[in-house]
């Protein structure tokens, strides 16, 4: 079933978001289906649309905690803010496909 994540990050830059993107390397995750990001009025929004909930959490586990870790040794990047972000997640019921 489809699972749906929108990451809401206050404060956080493009410049901060490309440091973590650079660290998940260049092929596309196993599951993921769409990923959108881009400037919010607080900071950075990210939304992905996974194949379902364990292809998300595969991704998080496996490859984001440590694309951010990396990020936060970087001069600019700022570990705090990725540490404060909201997060709504959907499962598939309410994805039209």
């Amino acid at each position: 079933m489809p699972y749906g994540v929108v990451q809401d990050m206050p404060g956080v830059s493009e410049q901060e978001y490309r440091q973590v993107e650079k660290h998940l390397g260049p092929d596309r995750p196993p599951g993921l289906l769409a990923h959108v990001a881009g400037p919010s009025d607080e900071g950075w929004r990210i939304i992905n649309i996974w194949a379902d909930q364990a292809a998300f959490r595969r991704f998080q586990s496996e490859r984001l905690v440590r694309a951010a870790g990396l990020a936060a040794q970087e001069e600019g990047f700022d570990a705090a803010k990725a540490a404060a972000f909201r997060s709504v997640s959907v499962d598939g019921a309410e994805m039209p496909f």
